[in-house]
């Protein structure tokens, strides 16, 4: 008995004990503004169909756990159980097992509301720039397929600077960037957790977000080390983005005319946002508190970091590019070798983050090239 009271004594000390989850903001997205900056099309499979990628609101809310963030599309979410996998006849559910399959959402948080302090670049893949107002310090990814993301990108950190040590890639990467595995898929809805301590103290009361919504791929792509090397492995990565083609592709989105962004749709109240993917730069997105209408002015000390591999330059020397790079590029890299490539297959089979399956066909793949 006395063990009972001491319990709920306990509960009752503790500030929103069994409390139900505080709305922190909430935002509505257009309906039918699924097509990049106008000339983005569907895969051309039965599967895909507009309105499956079109994001139409956004809520954030903070419980004990957490915060919890939840988007609502325009179709309900497809289950990946009801689609046979590419390779090998399994359904897709073995690979995709958080219920969805079709998407990436990127969630790129400013924390401090200052203009110009944080991060401008997204990730790899993605293509695009965001606004120096609403530079991020923190960055949420939602895919199909969350370990493996990350061990990919922790992969591709470690190749660019092969003197850093993989427990510190490893700090750097997840103090900037989280990959839920805590996910909810109900009709039209995904919702997934944070923990609060992610965001190193910052409660949500003063927050902007640039949300982005690219196709997801769920396998390892069959180019994953084949691209060529004139281009640095960040920038050969895809990291789980669908690239967009010229035409009407059955395996990815398919653009015509000029080139087009892998972002599919960008959330924003006003229409007029969406037209931003067309110069890929400047993204702007929503925010709510003290610096609703607009972040502080721009903080001295305030440092942009212009590209992902800059995470790992004290800060004094990520405000300037080095005189023989710009500031949007990295240096190139060789192109792996065949014993890199396996070394790199099986880790990640080893690591259970590819199926037995995904190994064979990218061993044979490699091989192949002998």
């Amino acid at each position: 008995m006395r063990s009972a009271l001491l319990f709920i004594a306990l509960m009752l000390s503790l500030p929103n004990a069994g409390a139900d989850p505080q709305p922190l903001a909430g935002f509505n997205d257009p309906s039918g503004d699924d097509f990049g900056a106008g000339n983005l099309a569907y895969p051309n499979r039965d599967d895909y169909q507009a309105g499956d990628l079109d994001l139409l609101q956004l809520k954030i809310d903070r419980d004990a756990s957490g915060y919890w963030f939840e988007a609502k599309f325009r179709n309900a979410i497809r289950n990946p159980g009801n689609v046979q996998n590419t390779v090998g006849n399994d359904s897709l559910a073995d690979f995709a097992r958080k219920g969805f399959y079709q998407f990436n959402l990127d969630i790129y948080v400013d924390t401090d509301r200052i203009n110009g302090s944080g991060n401008v670049f997204t990730l790899p893949g993605r293509k695009v720039q965001i606004d120096p107002a609403y530079a991020w310090e923190k960055v949420m990814v939602l895919t199909p397929r969350p370990e493996l993301m990350r061990q990919q990108l922790l992969d591709a950190l470690h190749e660019q600077f092969p003197a850093r040590a993989d427990a510190e890639i490893a700090a750097v990467v997840d103090q900037s960037i989280f990959f839920p595995s805590r996910i909810k898929v109900r009709g039209k809805s995904v919702s997934f957790l944070v923990p609060a301590s992610f965001f190193a103290g910052s409660d949500g009361s003063d927050w902007a977000v640039t949300a982005l919504v690219t196709g997801a791929i769920t396998a390892i792509p069959a180019d994953f080390s084949f691209l060529p090397a004139t281009k640095s492995v960040l920038e050969r990565l895809q990291l789980g983005v669908m690239q967009p083609v010229p035409g009407h592709p059955i395996g990815t989105f398919g653009y015509g005319g000029a080139g087009a962004s892998p972002v599919v749709d960008l959330l924003g109240e006003d229409a007029q946002q969406q037209a931003q993917l067309e110069a890929m730069t400047g993204l702007t997105g929503v925010a709510w508190g003290a610096h609703a209408q607009g972040a502080a002015a721009s903080d001295p000390s305030a440092v942009p970091v212009m590209t992902i591999d800059r995470l790992f330059l004290p800060r004094d020397q990520a405000a300037k590019p080095a005189a023989s790079t710009p500031a949007d590029a990295s240096p190139a890299a060789d192109k792996p070798s065949i014993v890199q490539r396996m070394q790199t297959l099986q880790k990640l089979f080893d690591q259970k983050l590819i199926d037995e399956d995904e190994y064979k066909q990218q061993k044979q793949r490699i091989l192949q090239e002998l």
